[in-house]
């Protein structure tokens, strides 16, 4: 397990927080249960316990440590252990004509994948989940095994279910899968009990926030605010609690397929993830490059360094390679003709050569043998498509400005792309989505 090995320090200050945040439900609900939002439980333990916050990203590690190696899906629920633990939406096709154990293997087959690539992406030995169970006026604190489902193993249970929801064992966890809603649950049957605590509900948290808003120095103001049951709770504590984020940085989402006029999503064979494959000359097995078209150069003009100007950047594992924008976006203009260009007209020609459009590692080779051999596991020359991605439960990257070309890079799960740029014009669900 993870949190029984941390220090007392850190468990406290995580669980005076929950405690916090859950003092606060009156403003969301009137249930004696406290109320705990997904994001702050989220924000909070990455933050107590020194982690990497991944939980944006809809893969199966909410955080993680690449010093530890080690990666935890976070739940909070209150009631029945029977909890959604993947979605599979847009594989649908896939699947809606299987029936049975054959469903069942495929779905797990689908769930694997999703865990086999949070792994490898982010360089992961050991998974677990960790849980807040909330009771009225209580936070449980659970941990539980995150394992791969053991296909082979895996027994239908015949007594339970019916045709739209199918029950299964792989000998280590319970599960079930709904058809008609694409999810995937597992019955946390098997969880430790780690720590337990009191909540106390604020009845007006409203004055509470009030009287915040009126001491600008919060650090400074020491006076306090009873609650029902008459324990003090300090308003810094308070603004700590309700205060913490992911730091907002400059962002831009690229995706690693293309799109034909009908909208049909397609990986090239010949470039972009496949660059490998194509034609002109030899080309290392392990050379690719991430897409950089028009459209999203324009988002951000100054985003990237210049074409061929090298920065830094890191990949989800915590590895620093070097990259740069590379290939020219636009012909070049003769030497003869930008010559007669006028001051202003060269201005314009300068910035378009140096404009690129792909992103590569330096040397091109590195990023390509990370994503292609230790992420994807692909053998050598096997054509990527988008199939695979949706399998995979992957179709685009985000990349962070950290600083002075310095940068980081993440996966994206389904349909990220459209919904970060608010492209998405209908209903849209999300394919393997981890909850």
């Amino acid at each position: 397990m993870f949190y029984d090995k941390q220090p007392n320090e850190k468990k406290n200050n995580y669980k005076n927080m929950l405690k916090i945040v859950g003092s606060l439900s009156r403003m969301f609900s009137e249930s004696d249960v406290p109320y705990l939002y997904y994001r702050a439980y989220e924000n909070l333990f990455a933050k107590y316990f020194d982690l990497i916050n991944n939980s944006r990203s809809d893969d199966s590690a909410d955080a993680y440590s690449t010093k530890g190696k080690i990666g935890i899906d976070l739940k909070t629920w209150v009631g029945q252990d029977n909890q959604k633990v993947a979605e599979f939406g847009k594989l649908r096709p896939k699947y809606e004509h299987l029936r049975g154990k054959e469903l069942v293997d495929k779905i797990a087959e689908y769930r694997n994948e999703r865990i086999r690539i949070t792994k490898n992406a982010h360089g992961l030995e050991t998974m677990l989940y960790h849980i807040v169970k909330r009771i009225p006026g209580a936070m449980y604190i659970y941990e539980a095994t995150f394992d791969f489902i053991d296909i082979p193993n895996i027994v239908l249970d015949e007594k339970r279910g019916n045709d739209n929801s199918i029950y299964f064992s792989d000998g280590k966890h319970t599960y079930h899968f709904s058809l008609s809603k694409n999810t995937l649950y597992m019955i946390f049957d098997a969880m430790e009990e780690l720590d337990s605590f009191k909540v106390e509900i604020i009845e007006d948290p409203y004055e509470l926030l009030s009287t915040l808003l009126k001491n600008k120095e919060i650090t400074n103001y020491s006076g306090e605010v009873v609650t029902r049951n008459s324990k003090s709770i300090f308003p810094k504590d308070v603004a700590e609690a309700i205060s913490i984020s992911v730091p907002k940085k400059d962002k831009l989402c690229l995706r690693l397929y293309s799109t034909k006029a009908d909208g049909t999503k397609f990986v090239a064979n010949k470039s972009g993830l496949n660059q490998w494959n194509a034609g002109g000359r030899a080309r290392d097995i392990n050379e690719l490059y991430i897409p950089y078209p028009a459209i999203d150069r324009e988002r951000n003009n100054d985003f990237f360094p210049p074409r061929d100007i090298s920065f830094d950047l890191m990949l989800p594992n915590g590895e620093w390679i070097g990259a740069k924008v590379c290939q020219g976006a636009y012909t070049r203009l003769p030497d003869d003709s930008y010559n007669r260009l006028s001051v202003e007209e060269r201005k314009i020609e300068d910035k378009r050569r140096q404009t690129g459009k792909a992103i590569m590692s330096n040397p091109n080779l590195k990023l390509g043998k990370w994503l292609l051999r230790d992420v994807f596991e692909l053998k050598p020359k096997t054509i990527v498509t988008y199939d695979m991605l949706k399998v995979f439960g992957v179709d685009s990257v985000m990349f962070t400005k950290l600083g002075k070309n310095k940068y980081s890079v993440e996966f994206c799960d389904l349909g990220t792309y459209e919904k970060f740029y608010n492209l998405i014009t209908g209903p849209e669900e999300n394919d393997m989505s981890e909850e």
